[in-house]
């Protein structure tokens, strides 16, 4: 028996360049509750943030022409507050994350993953930003 996830309802923005991928994660996202929008990258990223909010950004790291590293500095320029974001990537986190800033609420996630361990980091995500809000 599964649990629902603890932010069932949270809008998603799925950036990924990888068609197959991205579909996967929609379906599988939107089977689990939440409400999801996708990019195939990061210029239609910012498109997309530019008319919408989400709740929280699940994004490849290994994308052209922006990685996923470079999408979140075009983002920081243009959405505020922006929201705090989950990369995957099927590299290793690197020993040197590129630092975005304390307001920045960043996780990471190996690929391949389980649905249910992406739940789980969005949902922690999704919490640690609500705490950092509260504490402003």
């Amino acid at each position: 028996m599964t649990s629902e996830p603890e932010a069932t309802g949270l809008r998603l923005l799925v950036v990924d360049d990888e068609e197959q991928i991205l579909e996967l994660l929609d379906l599988t996202l939107t089977m689990q509750g939440y409400q999801v929008c996708t990019a195939s990258g990061g210029p239609q990223a910012l498109a997309v943030l530019e008319c919408q909010s989400v709740d929280v950004i699940i994004m490849d790291v290994l994308m052209t022409p922006w990685d996923g590293f470079e999408t979140v500095r075009q983002l920081q320029s243009t959405v505020h507050p922006l929201p705090p974001i989950v990369f995957l990537s099927g590299l290793n986190r690197p020993d040197s994350m590129p630092e975005f800033g304390s307001d920045v609420v960043v996780d990471y996630l190996l690929k391949p993953f389980r649905p249910s361990e992406l739940m789980v980091v969005i949902d922690r995500t999704w919490a640690t930003r609500r705490q950092t809000s509260q504490e402003d």
